[in-house]
């Protein structure tokens, strides 16, 4: 009898197949991972959204803040105020962060500096900011919770925590505005910040010297382009755009941003679709200032 076998040109056939196999299929593996990661994502959001509602329930419907006067070190921020009402560490860390997110954004919480969280932040400028400075006039001289009702009129069109980039910005060079020291800080990791500061409503330039009390029209950043920093690509000075401070959205999800809005419910846009709430083409405060107005900020 005679053996069979396969010859050369099979087995190179065979190969040849099985490599176009695993050509095609490396990428649906990929992105069928990534969709994976971006659901668990948003079930993060999710939890943190009813986290937020059992906060505001014992909190006579008022909001928490974003962040709370130091000390302690780390300052307490939104994630330790929603601990004792969602105590899962992994709800407070985005599972969509690469390596350097990772490195740059992990936060220790105030409350127990052995476990971390990143990646989320929270739209304190219309919700609640605790910073503030008892010599400043009133309102300034108090910390800033948004109320159910009064101040979120439309919850279910206003962002409470989503993807953040934190900011660019480093330091305040008065010579020439903000400056960069490195493409990304650890500023701002736990904010997620609409493209106009809050002025009229809100915490009425989230309680900055040259924002609130001393009536100044700077209010760290203006409308709605990639801005340039001081030293960024050799620049000499800043120009006026979105990440002069602001702690952009990250749209990580594909492209697009992952939001829970103060009602609960989850969405995921891309960054024109949150900063232009009219889509007239210019940029507004209207899915960030609880009213759902694009004429209000």
């Amino acid at each position: 009898m005679r053996r069979s076998a396969f010859t050369l040109v099979e087995l190179l056939v065979m190969i040849t197949i099985l490599a176009l196999l695993i050509a095609i299929l490396v990428p649906s593996i990929g992105h069928a991972m990534m969709s994976f990661r971006g659901n668990r994502s948003m079930n993060n959001l999710r939890q943190l959204g009813m986290g937020i509602q059992l906060y505001i329930a014992d909190n006579k419907g008022h909001y928490p803040a974003g962040a709370y006067p130091a000390p302690p070190t780390p300052r307490i921020r939104w994630s330790d105020a929603l601990w004792p009402y969602m105590s899962i560490q992994e709800v407070y860390l985005s599972p969509l962060l690469t390596d350097d997110d990772r490195q740059r954004m992990l936060t220790p919480f105030a409350h127990n500096l052995d476990m971390t969280w990143g990646g989320y932040g929270f739209n304190y400028h219309y919700l609640g900011n605790g910073r503030h400075n008892a010599a400043w006039t009133e309102p300034y001289n108090q910390p800033f919770h948004a109320r159910t009702g009064s101040m979120i009129g439309a919850p279910s069109r206003t962002i409470c925590i989503g993807d953040t980039n934190g900011t660019k910005a480093e330091g305040i060079d008065n010579s020439g505005g903000q400056t960069m020291e490195s493409p990304w800080t650890k500023n701002g990791v736990y904010a997620l910040d609409p493209p106009l500061a809050s002025k009229d409503f809100g915490s009425k330039g989230c309680r900055r010297v040259n924002g609130g009390p001393t009536g100044s029209s700077n209010y760290g950043y203006q409308g709605g382009g990639d801005g340039v920093m001081k030293g960024e690509n050799g620049a000499t000075a800043s120009t006026p755009g979105d990440p002069i401070c602001r702690a952009t959205p990250a749209p990580r999800n594909s492209g697009k941003i992952n939001i829970v809005f103060c009602d609960g419910h989850t969405e995921a846009l891309d960054s024109t679709e949150l900063d232009d709430f009219n889509q007239d083409g210019q940029v507004d405060n209207g899915f960030w200032n609880g009213l759902g107005r694009s004429d209000a900020r």
